[in-house]
């Protein structure tokens, strides 16, 4: 009699399991949801940064005003892959990230204090313009909440992994030298790097909310944030002489801190 109620409880047991395994994977399936979307990008950045002045023997070196240098977003594309159980989920998200900076110019003006340059004066103008950065990709891994229903608020938030900065332009190089005639314009192609050794930097966080409407095939709204660590980046000239190179070397580091806000749309798929 024991034995048989024990093999009854058992096989009671046993199907007890095999029902919760089944109910959870059936919920897993039908939580499992990827996502194509696309916006745009608007960085939160707005830097003065100072040009230290460099020294030439016979040559006076000054840099009236303060250059700046402002952050401008483009273009945002990406996708997620989530998979929840109920309310609580992960995901997974790529967002590549396209921004500019918009470059306000600077002046050097030079005026000769000794031989052989006595009394010259001359002038080499940076043209405002603007540096584009190679399209960054923000890879994060986030908790996710969604509420149930049709309409679902969606609110997720993690960590996210910043790839190598690579920023360039081509800015126009000018020589005003009055008396001097015959000088050409010059149009060296500059780069903005961050510097070695800010690898610590790339880990930020990140956080958005937003609306999904519809059933298996939704669409998708948010506004999402991320914040990283501050780098340093240096100009260097790809074609410059000698004199911009050694301008270009005095120029003290632009501190650039990565944050943006992304708004963006998109489908997503639930299976």
């Amino acid at each position: 009699m024991r034995y048989g109620m024990s093999h009854r409880l058992l096989v009671a047991a046993v199907h007890a399991v095999l029902l919760v395994i089944g109910s959870a994977t059936h919920v897993w399936a039908q939580s499992l949801d990827a996502t194509i979307f696309g916006g745009l990008a608007f960085p939160l950045y707005d830097e003065r940064f100072g040009v230290r002045t460099p020294s030439f023997p016979g040559v006076e070196v000054t840099v009236p005003g303060s250059p700046e240098i402002r952050a401008d977003g483009g273009g945002v594309f990406g996708a997620a892959l989530g998979v929840s159980l109920g309310i609580f989920g992960i995901e997974g998200r790529v967002d590549a990230t396209q921004v500019g900076l918009e470059f306000s110019g600077a002046r050097y003006n030079l005026r000769g204090t000794g031989f052989p340059f006595a009394g010259l004066t001359a002038s080499i103008i940076l043209a405002p313009g603007r540096f584009d950065a190679d399209r960054i990709p923000l890879m994060s891994l986030n908790g996710r909440i969604t509420t149930p229903g049709p309409i679902a608020v969606i609110a997720s938030g993690g960590i996210s992994y910043l790839s190598d900065i690579n920023i360039s332009g081509s800015i126009p190089l000018a020589v005003d030298a009055p008396g001097i005639v015959g000088l050409p314009g010059l149009d060296a192609t500059l780069r903005l790097r961050a510097s070695p050794g800010q690898s610590s930097h790339r880990f930020g966080v990140n956080g958005g909310a937003g609306l999904r409407v519809g059933g298996r095939v939704a669409l998708m709204a948010e506004v999402r944030g991320f914040y990283f660590g501050e780098y340093d980046l240096r100009f260097s000239s790809e074609e410059g002489d000698d004199l911009i190179d050694e301008l270009l070397a005095e120029a003290a580091p632009v501190s650039f801190r990565p944050v943006f806000v992304n708004a963006q749309v998109g489908i997503t798929f639930r299976f």
